[in-house]
Formats: structure tokens, sequence, C-alpha cells
């Protein structure tokens, strides 16, 4: 009888033992990923990683997993397992740029992610001519207030008499008024120097997507001689900003002309938005990462083996993106 009982409560505790697992069991999610060129074209060969998470027995917590595949002449690749409702997937090729996305489940039925097999498209883009440019994050406090103070973007330094730059690439001007913590405001307003200099934003959230962002060649037209950022505060009051995550910006500087016509300039780019911090500083911390082609092409391939900033600090420092 006691044997009999010992078995029956054993077979009682592997049954909730089980149950317990299953509870805390992850629904199961399929995914597909399309790997295309910039054409929209199929990419074979690719190769696609998935990654979901599946779920530890006894413990809290889950264990990466790594789905790996390649594309076939669709560009397709599938994959399934029990996840938890995030996933990642990324797609790369020689020759091509690695690009990558995420994704979020927020319901499921039947113990399975829905959408049930959903499709993400993923874009490669192509190397085609990267170029050596002067790239580097930008994190300076400005020399003095309500005046306009030049910037040399190739030296890296303010011009006289406030460093020893030759060119005023931009030029800023810092206004602000701080009262307190809870109420102040900021001003920070750039300027570009020659007649065809200037800068146009470009939205783009660079979250996910190709390491390559934003467009392979800079406009001819469209660009702005000023630009402005701001923040500021009042009482009882949340802090407004004109900073988003989608911003971007192209510029252009060093434009010669001749008979008032543009014959060549410099062209770069500003890899998320300008911000500027007027709590701990007499003027202002500005902060923003910028690439600049010295070759006065209007190619933005950088290629980050032939920065030509050499000896850069490791927070100075910025890769493709």
């Amino acid at each position: 009888m006691i044997v009999r009982s010992l078995v029956s409560v054993l077979s009682v505790f592997f049954v909730m033992l089980v149950g317990c697992s299953r509870a805390f069991d992850y629904p199961e999610a399929k995914v597909t990923v399309k790997v295309v060129d910039e054409l929209s074209n199929p990419v074979e060969n690719g190769e696609v990683l998935i990654g979901f998470q599946k779920p530890k027995r006894s413990e809290q917590g889950a264990i990466e997993i790594a789905e790996r595949g390649v594309t076939g002449a669709d560009g397709v690749f599938s994959a399934s397992s029990k996840t938890g409702s995030h996933i990642a997937y990324s797609a790369e090729k020689q020759g091509y740029y690695k690009t990558r996305g995420d994704y979020h489940f927020t319901s499921s039925t039947n113990d399975r992610w829905q959408p049930w097999n959903q499709e993400f498209k993923l874009v490669l883009r192509k190397i085609e001519n990267p170029v050596p440019m002067y790239a580097r994050e930008f994190r300076l406090e400005l020399p003095v207030k309500g005046k306009n103070v030049g910037f040399d973007l190739i030296e890296y330094d303010w011009v006289p008499p406030y460093g020893k730059g030759s060119h005023s690439d931009i030029v800023f001007k810092l206004d602000k008024q701080v009262v307190s913590r809870d109420e102040f405001e900021g001003k920070l307003t750039i300027v570009f120097s020659n007649k065809f200099d200037g800068v146009q934003i470009l939205k783009d959230e660079r979250k996910s997507g190709s390491d390559f962002k934003l467009p392979r060649f800079a406009p001819e037209n469209g660009y702005k001689t000023e630009m402005s950022v701001f923040r500021k505060r009042e009482i009882g009051k949340e802090i407004e900003s004109s900073y988003s995550k989608e911003n971007n910006y192209l510029f252009r500087i060093r434009s010669e002309e001749k008979d008032g016509k543009l014959i060549r300039a410099m062209y770069g780019k500003i890899q998320g938005d300008v911000s500027f911090d007027i709590s701990k500083s007499n003027t202002a911390l500005v902060v923003f990462r910028y690439y600049l082609n010295p070759d006065y092409s209007r190619n933005l391939e950088f290629d980050p083996k032939r920065n030509l900033f050499t000896d850069l600090k490791s927070g100075e420092q910025i890769g493709l993106d």
C-alpha cells in the first residue's frame, strides 16, 4: 500500500511538473523573411538569421535561439520556433551591406503567435563606391553665447579667435535663458557661409534597416542656408524640444561659384539629430554625428576603413551608422 501510494504521488507530481512546464512555455511563431535588392528583385543565396527566444525549464528567462538559412531563387527563407513576443532578423550577402529588423507579437491563438507565417521584407543595398570621409562624433561646448562662432569640419576646430580652424564651414549661434532646471529656453541656430552652402532635413527612422543609411548621393538642390533647434521648459510643464529620432540632415559646404553658378562643393551628412544641452554649461554642449566627403563629388557612401580622422578616441569614432 505504501509503495502504491508513493507511485501515485510521484505520478501526480510528474503530471503537475509537465503542466507547469507547459504553462510557462511560449507560443510558437513562424515567420518568413524575403530578401530583395534596391530594385525589389529577389536576392538568391542571401544568408538569413532569425532570432527566437526559447523558455528555460528550470528558471526564469529565455535562451536565445538563432535559426539560420539561405534564400532560394525567390529570395525567401522561413523558420519557426517557440518564442517570446520579440524576434529579430537579419540578412547579408557578400557585396552588400547587412540589413536587419525586429518585430513584437501582441497576440496568440491556439499556442501560435499571430499573424502566423508573417512575411518581413529586407532590402540589401549594394556596396558600390565607398570613399574616404571625415567622420566623427561632434561633442563640444560652444566657446561663447549670443555671438556667431565658425567651425572647421575638417580641422575639427573653431575659427579664430576661439581656435585654429581656417574655414567657417558651419556657424553656430546660441541664445539661452536659464532661470532654473524647471524653467529655461535655448535656441541653437546653424548658418552656412557661402552662397550655395546649406542644409536640408531628411526624415528616416534609423533603428533598423540597412547598415548603410540615407541616400547614396546628395541632392543637387533644396539646400537652405540656415537651420535651428530648440529646447524649452516652463514651470509645471514637460520639456519641449525640436529633437526627433527621425531627423537626419544632408549638407553642402565650401561651395565655389563662377558667373553666379555653382562650380563645385563638398557634401556630407549628419546621421541623427543635432542635440544640445544648456543645463551644465555657461554655453551649451552640442552633439551630432557627421560625415564629410572632401572629393567634391556628391557621393555619401562612407568607407569606415578609411576615415580621414586618425587617432580618434573611442567615443569619437563612428562607423556606417
